[in-house]
């Protein structure tokens, strides 16, 4: 089983081909410019290295969010026409999902945040079982920074991570225990493997044409709108 994993909830992201779970092969987008312009040509290498074409390829894993509007675009956009056009079957993960999924074994609970701007932050609340699979104790939410932190005090043993501890570095709490800065960011290769153990359970695939990116908030074009 080939897989395709796809993470662009960034301004940068990353591209990674699996099989059955197992890396073969990844590569980071450059930093220094915006994955929709990047994407396509780390594709082209990905499959070059590899040496697998994309007709060979059964699934597209694709991180839908929350995360950046942009970088989100691009990632489901190219999910859905990859998927279109060789016929592969398409399995969505959220953020919270991915970027806990990487987090070394932790005995505690998982607090993972997205910048969500206006001094919000998205987030969800996971914990590892014994079996190596992510639980969700707290589904995600909208809520003020300063509530972030206070998961400190509402859960034992709480592991903070996500991309929002790097927008909100110089305001995160001298006491808190934070995940590895590695870790902070969702990957392409953590997002092929969960999708791998989900197909493994039986999860269901996505419906192309309504798969939607996951947005923290309406954009603000869209709440003038209201």
């Amino acid at each position: 089983m080939i897989i395709l994993a796809l993470e662009t909830t960034e301004k940068f992201g990353s591209a990674a081909l699996l099989d059955s779970g197992h890396g073969l092969a990844e590569i980071v987008l450059p930093k220094d410019r915006r994955s929709s312009r990047t994407l396509h040509p780390a594709l082209q290498s990905l499959f070059e290295q590899s040496q697998i074409a994309p007709a060979d390829v059964d699934i597209v894993a694709v991180v839908a969010g929350p995360g950046s509007f942009t970088g989100l675009r691009v990632g489901v956009t190219a999910a859905k026409v990859f998927a279109y056009t060789t016929g592969a079957k398409v399995v969505a993960l959220d953020t919270f999902q991915t970027v806990a999924s990487a987090t070394p074994p932790h005995a505690g609970v998982i607090s993972v945040g997205v910048d969500a701007q206006r001094g919000e932050v998205a987030v969800a609340v996971l914990r590892q079982t014994a079996t190596g699979h992510l639980e969700t104790l707290k589904e995600p939410e909208l809520i003020p920074l300063a509530d972030w932190w206070r998961h400190a005090e509402l859960y034992k043993d709480v592991l903070f991570t996500g991309p929002a501890l790097e927008r909100w570095w110089e305001k995160v709490p001298p006491d808190l225990v934070l995940a590895e800065e590695s870790d902070w960011f969702p990957k392409a290769s953590a997002a092929g493997t969960l999708a791998a153990q989900r197909i493994a359970l039986g999860q269901q695939f996505e419906d192309v044409w309504s798969l939607l990116p996951i947005y923290s908030r309406l954009s603000a074009a869209e709440e003038n709108t209201l």
